[in-house]
């Protein structure tokens, strides 16, 4: 029995990644720089087409620049991408980042975002990369914060874009940023009721360092934009110049 013990310990440590499965299909993962099987990860619903200018949801206007959520709401982004339609397996893959305890998925998916948002223009004029943050005890909970995760692939991915160039990269910077008021689940409610909820749930932190600078905010999901207007609104009243959105998922308008 020791030699069984001996052999499944050195499987499990040498064989198999830590999250030991694809999040979407339950595939088991042998040795791969990969978080998902071939096949899933090639079917990712990767956002293609129109997208809002604000935002980075799609769009079924090509001659409308912006969303209805963000034209209706005023959104004060000055720019946004999202990379996956939250639907099916984007669905699943935020999901396994945020309940299923798979920190590291969150790290790839920023990555793949970091490379993508790198082809953008204002990419290399961020300065700051803020993730939206969660209350103490949430995180207590959780264990990690996930849109921290996605922010530090998204460095990662930038890193990797911009190594030939003379960008200069991002800061990752938390703790200009903190949730100061629990909100509910935002599961279920409508934009005028997530946008009350959110109102003062944020605050910004270490002001000095965020005067005239250009922002880029980190969340999961994008859905009513309720959450990341609020966010934006409260660095932008704190001195930053310019808040960026990105996201691993959006809801099409």
């Amino acid at each position: 029995m020791d030699i069984i013990a001996k052999l499944i310990t050195f499987l499990e440590n040498n064989l198999f990644l830590k999250n030991g499965t694809c999040p979407i299909c339950g595939k088991v993962l042998f040795m791969t720089d990969h978080f998902l099987c071939s096949g899933c990860e090639e079917d990712l619903p990767v956002i293609n087409g129109p997208t809002c200018e604000s935002c980075g949801r799609l769009v079924f206007a090509t001659n409308r620049p912006r969303c209805k959520a963000c034209a209706k709401g005023n959104f004060p982004f000055a720019g946004g991408y999202a990379w996956l339609y939250y639907h099916q397996s984007g669905k699943a893959l935020v999901h396994a980042i945020k309940f299923k305890n798979r920190p590291n998925l969150g790290i790839w998916a920023g990555t793949q975002i970091g490379r993508e948002l790198a082809k953008i223009h204002w990419a290399k004029e961020l300065e700051l990369i803020i993730p939206v943050p969660l209350h103490p005890s949430r995180l207590e909970d959780r264990g990690y914060n996930q849109s921290e995760k996605i922010g530090r692939g998204i460095l990662a991915g930038l890193e990797e874009s911009f190594a030939l160039s003379q960008t200069k990269l991002p800061e990752l910077k938390p703790q200009h940023l903190r949730r100061s008021r629990n909100t509910p689940h935002q599961v279920g409610q409508g934009r005028e009721e997530r946008l009350t909820n959110l109102l003062g749930a944020f605050s910004a932190e270490q002001l000095e360092s965020l005067q005239g600078k250009k922002v880029l905010v980190v969340d999961d999901v994008l859905t009513t934009g309720a959450t990341l207007a609020e966010v934006a609104a409260t660095l932008l009243e704190a001195g930053a110049k310019q808040v960026y959105i990105a996201t691993v998922c959006a809801v099409a308008e």
